[in-house]
């Protein structure tokens, strides 16, 4: 009786850990739309509380694209995932949390200054700019040897809280729409062809 039970509780469990493509054909959509509604939101509840965060430059096209990339990245993952890792929702949430709190590393060292600040700048600056069309070379009025003095000081701190707050609103739409609106319903033809191959 005991070495039934056992067999039973991993079978249900392998059942529920199985993910739908065509299910995943508008989850993946909503997703999207859903963590950038989110984003939006938030940037409204927080300029509302503090109107000094409308002058905030990281909650403008910066803080979209970012969330578009974001949610885009981790949509790719989540494929991969259901495609080719025994247990993808177990390991996608894992992967998921582990991501968000790299995704703290540049709010932290923006909230530190100096060359903390320089160093995430130079990692997330070519991230928020892309599909943005610049001119080369400095900016108008610009001198050379580097940035005025103070300009890589601390970010105060209300600010780098939001920016958090944005990551891991992203992180937990993301994690929690495609991890359970995806999944395969037991004994469904979608979890018939990932559990036999496509």
């Amino acid at each position: 009786m005991n070495a039934i039970a056992p067999a039973r509780t991993i079978g249900r469990r392998e059942g529920r850990d199985r993910v739908s493509l065509p299910r995943l054909v508008w989850v993946a959509p909503l997703t999207l739309l859903v963590a950038i509604g989110v984003c939006l939101a938030i940037r409204s509840v927080a300029q509302l509380l503090d109107p000094g965060l409308s002058r905030m430059p990281q909650l403008e096209a910066p803080m979209l694209t970012l969330a578009v990339e974001g949610a885009l990245a981790a949509i790719v993952v989540f494929i991969v995932f259901a495609l080719f890792v025994p247990r993808p929702v177990f390991w996608y949430r894992i992967v998921g949390a582990v991501a968000l709190v790299v995704s703290w590393v540049p709010d932290v060292a923006l909230a530190l200054g100096g060359t903390p600040m320089r160093t995430a700048m130079q990692f997330v600056g070519p991230l928020t700019s892309i599909g943005e069309s610049r001119p080369s070379g400095p900016p108008p009025g610009a001198q050379g040897g580097g940035p005025p003095p103070g300009f890589f000081s601390s970010m105060p701190i209300e600010q780098v809280i939001v920016l958090m707050v944005l990551h891991a609103a992203v992180a937990l739409v993301c994690i929690g729409l495609l991890t359970t609106l995806a999944r395969a319903k037991p004994g469904s033809a979608a979890e018939s062809v990932l559990r036999n191959g496509l």
